[in-house]
């Protein structure tokens, strides 16, 4: 598929992955809708890093509302038509053990169902006649051999949607449905992580480093170029499962 001009919606793009996906498709010439939920600023960021490069625009919803899912896409629909592209990156490890149902509920409103609720919408809206993509960004604590205990409900979470990304990828020849799974990625997320604890992440990856953002993105892009692949997790983890003192 040749990217220029083709539509794409990104959740979760005011920093992090979602932010990195969003500069890698501009820079491929594509129209880059950019959701966020509070961080305004982020978004900003973003579209101010898209619009050097392309055309974007901002979208604001809660994904953990369905309402506010609906209401975005009709202002979708509104300011820029129907799109072919999506990356549901939006998410968030929220801590808990394994009686703790809070975190159940909330890991998987929060990188489950958002997914599920924005993909319906999607596919409501896309045109049926032509082709269609969709990237969702799981885990590798998603892989059903690599769910971390100390963050049960969100490895459950993640494995989920790898396991949606393989089915839905059966519903339509003009669909293609696929993952990427990062491991230890370089966003705010680590920001509050003591040194040390970075350092043993560090430790055990065969390339001795995080991933960086701009590699997971481009590993988003280089699937999306694709229109062979589909139904695929592509790890991208450093060589994260490759050690064995993990």
């Amino acid at each position: 598929m040749n990217l220029q001009d083709k539509k794409i919606l990104i959740t979760g793009a005011s920093s992090g992955i979602g932010k990195a996906t969003a500069i890698a498709c501009a820079e491929k010439g594509m129209i880059v809708l950019i959701h966020y939920r509070d961080n305004l600023a982020g978004a900003k960021e973003t579209l101010k890093e898209v619009s050097a490069r392309s055309k974007g625009f901002l979208f604001k919803a809660d994904l953990t509302r369905e309402k506010q899912i609906e209401t975005m896409f009709k202002k979708i629909k509104t300011e820029v038509g129907t799109f072919d592209l999506l990356v549901n990156n939006a998410g968030a490890l929220i801590e808990g053990d394994f009686s703790n149902n809070d975190a159940w509920k909330q890991n998987f409103e929060t990188n489950f169902f958002s997914a599920v609720h924005v993909t319906q919408q999607f596919l409501i809206q896309k045109t049926k006649s032509s082709l269609n993509k969709i990237v969702n960004v799981t885990s590798v604590y998603g892989h059903v051999d690599g769910g971390s205990a100390e963050f049960f409900a969100y490895s459950a979470a993640k494995a989920a949607l790898a396991n949606m990304t393989i089915t839905l990828a059966k519903l339509d020849p003009n669909l293609r449905v696929n993952a990427v799974a990062p491991g230890y990625t370089m966003t705010p997320m680590w920001d509050t992580t003591s040194s040390q604890e970075k350092k043993k992440c560090v430790a055990r990856t065969v390339i001795n480093r995080f991933v960086a953002p701009e590699e997971i993105a481009q590993t988003i892009t280089s699937i999306f170029e694709n229109d062979a692949i589909t139904g695929q997790i592509i790890t991208v983890d450093g060589g994260l499962l490759l050690k064995t003192d993990i």
